[in-house]
C-alpha cells in the first residue's frame, strides 16, 4: 500500500512540475525557473521510470516464483493438445465419454476395466455404446437378456454380422427367437477325435472340472475334498467321451448320481490302455477309495462332484442348451459374429455355473484358433460369474487378439470372487481403466491415490504477537492430492486413465445422447417407452 501511495505521488509531482515547467515557458519564456522546473520533471520522470522498471522486475520474479514446481509431484489433467496426441478423438477404439465436446474413444489391445456402482451408467454409458461402434467379433455374457433386445438387430443388420443367442430360459424368444445350443465337453471330443491334441485330454477334463467347481476366493480346509470331487468329475468326462461317446453333462451327471453304474463304469475303466494307462490309474485310484472303510470320505467326494452338475439335471433348462453344439466359439474368428449369453435373471444362482463354463469354453477355443484377427469380450457385471483362470488371462490376452473389458461395481467384489491377491493383477494389467463413480472409501482412497499428487504454492500468515501487529505473508511448496478421495466419491465427472497417459476428466453421455446410435438401439423390453435424450454428440 505505500508503495503505490509513493507511486502516485510520484506522477502527481511530475504531472506539476511538468505542467509549471510548461506555463512557465508560455508566459514568460525560457528562465531559470522554467529549467529549474524542467529539470525537476525530468528527475521525476527518471524515477517514475525506475519504479515501473523496478515494479515490472519484481512482478515477473513473483510470477516465476508462484509457478507450481514438480518437486512434491507432477500430477494434473490430460490436456486437449495431449489427448488429440493420443489419438483419442478419434473413432477408433470404445467410447469412454465426452471430452470438450469431443468424443472419447480408447483402442485397446489387450484388457480394460469400467469400474461404476449400481446406477452409475455403464451400461448406457459404456456397454451399449461398444455394440453400437466395435465392428468385429464379439462375446457378450447378457445376465437380464436385455443388451440382445436392444442390440442384436443393429449387430446383424448394420454390421452384416451373424447373431447367435444362447438362450437356455427362453427370455424374450418372440424378439430373439429360439437359442443356439452348446455342448462344453465337445473340446474333450475334439481332443479325443485329434490324435495331435489328445496329450491335452487331461488336463483340459481337469480345467473343466475346476470351472464347475472352483476354489474359493479364500482357501480353506476343505481344498482335500474338493480335490476328490474334481477326480470323479474328470473320470465322469473322460470315460463318456472315449468309452461310451456320448459324452454331456447330464450324462456325467447319470453316471455319478448312480454308485452301481459308476462302481461298473470304474471296473470298465480299469482295463482300459486309454490315454497310455492314465484313465486305468484314475479308475484304480477312485476304486481303492471304494473300497476303503471310510465310505464317509468317498462320499463326500462323490456328492461334491454331483451338486456341481446338479444344475444340468436332465429335467432343467440347461440340459437340452449343452446336448449339442449348434456352433462353436473359435467361429468368432473365422467370420464376424456376435453371441450372446443370456440368463434369467431371476435364477442367477442357477446359471452362474453355465456362465462360467461357457465363458472358459469361448476363451479356450479362441487361444487355441489363431488368424489374427482380434475378438471382444464384453463382460459385464463380471462378477456374477466366476471364469477360472481369468486373472491369469488379463497377462496374455493381447498375445491371441483377445481384448476384454471387465465391468465391475466394486473392487472389492472382485477380490471377493477372484482373490484378493488377483486385485493387483486386475490394476496393473488393464491399459485403460474407466472410472464412473463409486460409494466405498477404499475405491475412492484407491483412485485418489492413482491419480497422484500435484506441487501448489500455498500462503502462510504470521499475525505476530498482539492485535497491534502488522500480519505478513510467505510462500511456500506443498503437494496437494489431485483429487482427495471425498472428490473422487462425489464428482460427476468420469476419470479415465489410459497407460501412460495423464488421468482425463470427461463427461458422462449414455447412448440416447449420441446419433446415430440414439436411432439404432431398440427397446428396453423391461421399459415401455424408448430411452430419449438431448443429442449431445454427432458421429
Amino acid at each position: 500500500m505505500q508503495h503505490f501511495k509513493y507511486f502516485l505521488r510520484l506522477i502527481f509531482l511530475t504531472s506539476l512540475f511538468a505542467w509549471g515547467a510548461w506555463k512557465s515557458t508560455f508566459y514568460t519564456g525560457f528562465c531559470y525557473v522554467t529549467l529549474f522546473l524542467g529539470f525537476l520533471t525530468i528527475i521525476g520522470a527518471l524515477k517514475l521510470l525506475a519504479f515501473i522498471i523496478e515494479f515490472l522486475f519484481k512482478l515477473v520474479v513473483r510470477c516465476w516464483l508462484m509457478r507450481p514446481s514438480t518437486r512434491s509431484g507432477s500430477a494434473g489433467w490430460a490436456t486437449k493438445r495431449e489427448i488429440r496426441k493420443a489419438k483419442l478423438y478419434g473413432r477408433d477404439g470404445f467410447f469412454a465419454g465426452i471430452h470438450e465436446k469431443k468424443g472419447l474413444f480408447i483402442p485397446i489391445e489387450s484388457s480394460g476395466l469400467v469400474l461404476s456402482p449400481a446406477g452409475g451408467g455403464k451400461t448406457i454409458g459404456f456397454v451399449i455404446p461398444a455394440l453400437c461402434h466395435y465392428v468385429g467379433s464379439m462375446f457378450v455374457p447378457d445376465l437380464k437378456g436385455t443388451l440382445a433386445c436392444m442390440t442384436a438387430k443393429l449387430r446383424e443388420k448394420i454390421f452384416k454380422q451373424k447373431v447367435v443367442c444362447v438362450n437356455p430360459a427362453g427370455m424374450y424368444q418372440n424378439i430373439l427367437g429360439v437359442g443356439a445350443r452348446y455342448n462344453p465337453l465337445q473340446i474333450l471330443i475334439d481332443d479325443w477325435n485329434d490324435p495331435k491334441l489328445r496329450n491335452q485330454l487331461m488336463s483340459d477334463a481337469s480345467n473343466i472340472a475346476k470351472q464347475l467347481h472352483p476354489d474359493p476366493s479364500s482357501q480353506g480346509e476343505n481344498q482335500y475334498f474338493r480335490n476328490g470331487a474334481r477326480k470323479f468329475l474328470s473320470f465322469a468326462f473322460l470315460y463318456l467321451v472315449i468309452i461310451r461317446g456320448n459324452a454331456t453333462l447330464s450324462n456325467a451327471l447319470s453316471l455319478l448320481s448312480d454308485i452301481d453304474e459308476l462302481k461298473d463304469a470304474l471296473e470298465e475303466a480299469r482295463s482300459s490302455n486309454d490315454l497310455n494307462g492314465d484313465l486305468s490309474r484314475l479308475a484304480k485310484d477312485l476304486l481303492t477309495k471304494f473300497k476303503s472303510a471310510d465310505n464317509k470320505q468317498l462320499e463326500s467326494f462323490r456328492e461334491g462332484a454331483v451338486q456341481a452338475l446338479e444344475v444340468f439335471s436332465p429335467s432343467g433348462t440347461l440340459a437340452e442348451c449343452t446336448s449339442t453344439c449348434d456352433f462353436r466359439f473359435a467361429d468368432l474368428k473365422k467370420e464376424l459374429l456376435t453371441i450372446y449369453l443370456i440368463a434369467d435373471p431371476t435364477r442367477m444362482e442357477y446359471y452362474t455355473p453355465w456362465l462360467g463354463l461357457l465363458s472358459w469354453c469361448a476363451l479356450t477355443e479362441l487361444i487355441r484358433f489363431q488368424n489374427g484377427k482380434s475378438v471382444c469380450f464384453l463382460c459385464d457385471e463380471i462378477t456374477n460369474f466366476k471364469i477360472e483362470g481369468l486373472p491369469k488371462m488379463l497377462t496374455l490376452a493381447r498375445e491371441f487378439r483377445i481384448q476384454i473389458w471387465l465391468m465391475v461395481q466394486e473392487l472389492e467384489e472382485w477380490a471377493h470372487t477372484y482373490g484378493r491377491e488377483s486385485l493387483e493383477t486386475l490394476l496393473s494389467q488393464t491399459e485403460a481403466k474407466i472410472i464412473m463413480g463409486t460409494c466405498s472409501y477404499k475405491t475412492s482412497q484407491l483412485v485418489s491415490n492413482m491419480l497422484g499428487e500435484a506441487t501448489i504454492k500455498a500462503k502462510n500468515y504470521n499475525l505476530g504477537k498482539s492485535l497491534f501487529d502488522i500480519a505478513s505473508a510467505s510462500l511456500q511448496e506443498m503437494p496437494r492430492r489431485l483429487m482427495t478421495a471425498d472428490e473422487v466419491r462425489r464428482t460427476d465427472k468420469q476419470i479415465v486413465f489410459v497407460r501412460d497417459l495423464k488421468p482425463i476428466q470427461a463427461d458422462s453421455a449414455g447412448y440416447h445422447q449420441i446419433r446415430p446410435w440414439s436411432k439404432w438401439v431398440g427397446l428396453n423390453p423391461l421399459y415401455v417407452k424408448p430411452f430419449k435424450g438431448k443429442t449431445r454428440l454427432r458421429l
